[in-house]
């Protein structure tokens, strides 16, 4: 009997571990300016996004009236491995907060989901979000509710991503939090 190879889509090298720590380093110096250090965190998950395959982003996308932001916007090919189980188009959030990511400010990225017709979201947080995702309060809440309206959150940490050796890990990382989020409320 003759065994066939499965064939799993383009091959993907490893992430520059150079890069993630310079990029997490500018994202944690205290000496630069909060801007400054949460674009560190856009652009480290902008590198990690761009290296998986079929992936295009878009960073810093303000609306024509100059009220609402869009960290990323991402188009997905669905050609990358796990990748197939997101939508084709998200938006990330970045938060390099010293502190979880409030209610207010999950609320804040829900209604940015609603405004642009976008199913999915990730909301990466440098340090998660607030409250308990067992008792679902305070942001888990939230993003609970967003779910039972249509919208997904997906929440990424800084821990999540320093141990990314390769694009396949974080596409099979989000697919893995899409399989929590839709099968046991896990955000």
């Amino acid at each position: 009997m003759l065994l066939r190879k499965r064939r799993r889509g383009p091959e993907m090298g490893a992430y520059s571990k150079t890069e993630i720590s310079r990029l997490i380093g500018i994202g944690k110096d205290k000496s630069l300016s909060t801007k400054e250090r949460g674009d560190a965190l856009e652009s480290l998950v902008c590198y990690l996004l761009k290296e998986i395959p079929g992936v295009l982003t878009r960073s810093n996308g303000i609306d024509p009236f100059r009220g609402s932001e869009i960290d990323i916007s991402v188009a997905n090919a669905q050609t990358g491995m796990w990748m197939n189980v997101l939508p084709s188009l998200f938006l990330v959030e970045c938060k390099n907060w010293d502190a979880p990511v409030d209610v207010k400010a999950v609320g804040a990225f829900i209604l940015k989901l609603h405004e642009k017709g976008v199913e999915l979201g990730v909301m990466v947080a440098a340090n998660g979000v607030t409250g308990n995702q067992d008792n679902l309060t305070a942001a888990y809440m939230k993003i609970n509710l967003a779910q039972q309206a249509g919208r997904r959150v997906l929440v990424v940490t800084l821990d999540d991503l320093k141990t990314l050796g390769n694009p396949e890990e974080f596409s099979k990382l989000l697919c893995e939090r899409m399989l929590e989020c839709v099968a046991a409320g896990r955000f």
